[in-house]
């Protein structure tokens, strides 16, 4: 698959199966990553794996933790067009899809809890960067 392809193909997956990654898959992924291009050819990222029993024990401590107090700004305050309209549009149209009117927060707020969960995926990989 050409990169072109790859970025054709791309798309949004908020639904997943239960079926285990092995750590060798993983590890295979972030090996072929970690041929990307950096500045100074540094590779500056750290990526951790949260997979088998820590996913479970990262799902057991964010399912504990309030959803409407947000400990940072997701967007950027004071989001302006055409940005703030096509996350609002966007927004709207996957709710529609859902049948999750806008006046129920609680249907939101629940939705909005999944992404916490990884929409059920079996594993999930955090990247960092080190800021100093």
């Amino acid at each position: 698959m050409s990169v072109s392809e790859a970025v054709d193909k791309r798309a949004s997956i908020r639904a997943f199966l239960p079926t285990p990654v092995a750590d060798e898959t993983i590890r295979d992924l972030l090996h072929k990553a970690s041929r990307a291009p950096s500045g100074g050819n540094v590779q500056p990222w750290r990526i951790y794996v949260v997979n088998g029993q820590s996913m479970s024990r990262f799902r057991e401590f964010m399912a504990g933790r309030p959803l409407d107090q947000a400990e940072y700004d997701i967007y950027p305050p004071g989001l302006i067009d055409p940005y703030r309209t096509a996350r609002f549009e966007l927004g709207e149209a996957m709710y529609a899809l859902l049948g999750i009117p806008r006046e129920d927060k609680p249907a939101r707020l629940a939705r909005m809890a999944q992404n916490y969960d990884f929409f059920g995926a079996p594993a999930a990989l955090f990247c960092y960067l080190d800021r100093t």
